[in-house]
């Protein structure tokens, strides 16, 4: 069963997405940019909803223990075709989806990047790992005032697992990508710190940096996305991080204005820009 969205929602949306482009001229592949609040909020839940609903069956099951002692399960979505080397895709889940159930991390990210109409034009492996724990916590950097990301041991498992996939299936190791939510935007970069010769790039979207390996996470093509009203993962850690790895030119930054955590899948993040920004970095 394959899943696919309607497709003039999918077109209104890419629309949209060009429309908010086209209205901003500052927004560039790095650098920052502050987006506007979307006024249609009617379109934006049919969007959401259309997404959550996809059918999961095209993610297989499996579950993988490794040398950390502390097995995960997770989902795979393999493209139709995969007589070529293709880029893998991994997507790490909020806090909420934390457990065993194998199901409740195929959260909106996961099921974008696994619709018909963005695997026609990013074909990609979809590796969904679920954390049976936190697999990032929080405490306050006391130089700056600010909360940075400390990664959990299940989070060496994931990347673990990572490296056994690519022995066993045709994935091109040089376009190996990260995206996460929340607490899952937090363990992108704790991972980019941890393996920055594992990964293509990266996007974290409200998530808490980690400020101890700012000079080699400023090397690394990574996307913050983070609304500027979040109290849940405050916004101004993701500023502050911003600020100090931006001279590298290598990060790009989208600030949504009045937005809050549970807000942040705007219009403007629902289409192809995600798979689009990802797919342009190639790891040399």
């Amino acid at each position: 069963m394959q899943i696919k969205l309607n497709h003039a929602v999918y077109v209104f949306s890419v629309v949209l997405l060009c429309g908010i482009l086209s209205c901003n001229k500052s927004i560039h592949t790095f650098g920052r940019t502050k987006i506007a609040k979307s006024v249609d909020s009617i379109y934006l839940k049919q969007r959401i909803a259309e997404i959550k609903g996809l059918n999961t069956d095209v993610f297989t099951k499996g579950s993988f223990k490794g040398t950390a002692d502390m097995p995960i399960v997770y989902r795979l979505l393999k493209p139709k075709s995969t007589n070529r080397k293709l880029p893998l895709v991994i997507v790490f889940h909020g806090s909420n989806a934390v457990g065993n159930d194998n199901t409740s991390q195929l959260g909106i990210l996961a099921k974008l990047f696994a619709t018909d109409e963005i695997q026609a034009k990013y074909p990609a492996f979809v590796l969904a790992p679920q954390f049976p724990s936190r697999s990032s916590n929080y405490v306050l950097d006391r130089s700056r005032n600010l909360l940075t990301s400390v990664p959990q041991p299940c989070l060496t498992s994931a990347l673990q697992l990572i490296d056994s996939l690519k022995n066993t299936l045709n994935i091109d190791e040089k376009r190996i990508y990260l995206i996460g939510f929340s607490m899952g935007a937090s363990s992108v970069i704790n991972a980019l710190a941890l393996k920055p010769d594992l990964f293509a790039a990266g996007i974290s979207i409200s998530g808490i940096p980690q400020f101890d390996q700012v000079n080699v996470l400023a090397n690394i093509p990574i996307w913050l996305i983070h609304g500027n009203i979040d109290t849940e993962n405050p916004f101004n850690s993701d500023k502050q991080f911003f600020e100090e790895v931006s001279a590298k030119n290598r990060t790009r930054f989208w600030e949504f204005d009045n937005l809050a955590h549970n807000d942040i899948f705007a219009p403007a993040i629902l289409t192809d820009e995600l798979p689009k920004w990802l797919f342009k970095n190639k790891r040399k």
